[in-house]
């Protein structure tokens, strides 16, 4: 019996989800092929910020060898070489940068996400960097690296990536700024009061923060970056300018084929696109009016997409996903509505000796939102009490000291 024909589209992280719960269900029934346009098998991108401190080698990030896919019968392919830069849905055949074209009976679109850098004068100079991929790490250890007396770093976005490459950079020896737009640092996981403590630590390492600011140019000359210019008139003198101010999903290529796009591809339930024979998953779609940047959903995606072509029918649902910041030294968790609205109850506990911080949001007695800084253990039992939407009337006033109190409430 003829296999049919699987093609994938990149291989990031959910591809990889995907492709290993789709070849550990068994006998598929699909001859499968991956194009992936960076050189490396696919990696862990959340494992660039210890990559980029030094912590680990690039190999620890690698998630399955070119010998999984062998063993495997996965055809993958790397390089700019099989970057996809077209699809013919009525021949159903993808046609890669290089001019060759592979045929597919389904094709799974897993093109991910772009970091976002804005329009601004300077902003394509050399020594502005993204912190999306590996090529920009590598980037950014050569500003580190580059043997200067002085090496100024500017990291513009305070949010989960901003924060992680400028410690990483403070850690490797660069005088780091962070600038954000707005006055709390993660202003979209934490509160004042929690925004307050990270920033505090993380001053203590040296990093400096303007906030709120907002960049208006990036200065320079000879096409290289000396520095970064404000709103306000005021700049600062930088070698090395990181824009971590959120991500883009990759559309293009879907919206060039026809494939009905709006923030994202759009996919149903059962991930499928707008053709039948297409479906996506990952940052590069979009689930009802919902996109995604976190990887708990995209693993869930891949896995919903796996069984369906096992011939299983498991529809996907999105769930709230809990934030972590990967700064050595800081614990930190954020999910659900933490910030609260309505009649919604906010219950805190400070501790601001050990800089200890609890924040939980109550409605109808179910836990809407946690935030945690400081001590992070009871994060799992508060996510499942999320998840869950369980009553919590019975150990109500024990809540905030977590499950070990309530255990005996």
């Amino acid at each position: 019996m003829r296999r049919l024909k699987l093609v994938v589209i990149g291989n990031g992280m959910g591809s990889v989800r995907f492709l290993e719960t789709l070849v550990a269900g068994g006998e598929h029934g699909y001859g499968i092929t991956v194009l992936g346009d960076e050189p490396d098998p696919g990696y862990n991108r959340i494992m660039l910020s210890p990559l980029l401190a030094g912590e680990i080698p690039f190999s620890e990030t690698v998630l399955r060898s070119r010998q999984w896919y062998e063993e495997n019968e996965i055809t993958l392919h790397t390089g700019s070489d099989f970057r996809v830069v077209s699809i013919d849905r009525l021949q159903r055949l993808v046609v890669t940068a290089a001019g060759e074209s592979f045929s597919y009976d389904h094709l799974v679109l897993a093109t991910g996400s772009h970091a976002y850098i804005p329009d601004i004068p300077g902003s394509s100079f050399e020594g502005v960097v993204p912190f999306r991929r590996y090529g920009d790490v590598e980037a950014m250890l050569s500003a580190a690296e580059s043997g200067k007396a002085v090496r100024r770093a500017v990291v513009i976005g305070g949010g989960l990536l901003g924060l992680e490459a400028a410690n990483a950079l403070n850690s490797r020896g660069m005088q780091v700024t962070l600038v954000h737009s707005q006055s709390v640092l993660l202003n979209r996981q934490l509160d004042a009061y929690a925004g307050q403590l990270l920033q505090d630590e993380l001053e203590s390492r040296g990093i400096a923060f303007l906030k709120p600011k907002r960049t208006a140019c990036i200065e320079g000359c000879d096409g290289r970056a000396s520095g970064v210019g404000f709103s306000d008139g005021s700049s600062i003198d930088a070698e090395l300018v990181v824009f971590a101010i959120g991500i883009r999903p990759n559309t293009l290529l879907a919206a060039e084929s026809g494939l009905a796009c709006e923030h994202g591809i759009m996919v149903d339930d059962r991930m499928l696109t707008s053709d039948p024979s297409i479906s996506a998953i990952g940052e590069c779609i979009q689930h009802g009016n919902e996109t995604f940047g976190l990887v708990e959903p995209v693993y869930l995606q891949a896995v919903t997409l796996a069984r369906r072509l096992q011939g299983e029918l498991q529809p996907f649902v999105s769930r709230p996903s809990a934030t972590k910041l990967k700064v050595s030294g800081v614990q930190l968790f954020s999910s659900g509505q933490f910030q609260g609205e309505g009649r919604d109850e906010v219950i805190t506990l400070k501790y601001s000796d050990a800089g200890i911080y609890r924040r939980l949001v109550i409605r109808d007695n179910r836990v809407v939102g946690v935030l945690l800084y400081g001590d992070t253990s009871d994060g799992a039992w508060y996510q499942e009490l999320l998840e869950s939407d369980q009553d919590i009337s019975e150990y109500r006033n024990t809540l905030l000291f977590g499950s070990q109190f309530a255990a005996v409430a």
